[in-house]
C-alpha cells in the first residue's frame, strides 16, 4: 500500500458522502458492506479480516483516514 494510491482513492475515487462515511468508521473501526464496495480487490489488502463480514482497517489505512478526516475539519 502506497501514499499516492490511497491518495488517488480518497481524492479521485470517492464521492464526498463516500469520504464522510469512512472518517465516520473511524470511530470503531468497522468497515460495512458499504465502505466495502468503495475498495478494489487490491486495496482491500489495506483491511484486516477482509474476507469476513467484520472487516476493519489496517493500522496504516486508519492513520491514513484519521490524517484525511482531520484535513477535511480545517
Amino acid at each position: 500500500m502506497d501514499e499516492q494510491s490511497m491518495s488517488s482513492w480518497w481524492n479521485d475515487g470517492l464521492s464526498g458522502e463516500d469520504r464522510d462515511e469512512w472518517c465516520a468508521a473511524l470511530d470503531t473501526g468497522a468497515i460495512g458492506e458499504d465502505l466495502l464496495i468503495t475498495l478494489t480487490d487490491a486495496q482491500r489488502a489495506w483491511l484486516e479480516n477482509d474476507q469476513t463480514t467484520t472487516a476493519s482497517m489496517g493500522p496504516a489505512l486508519q492513520a491514513f483516514i484519521a490524517e484525511e478526516c482531520s484535513k477535511r475539519l480545517r
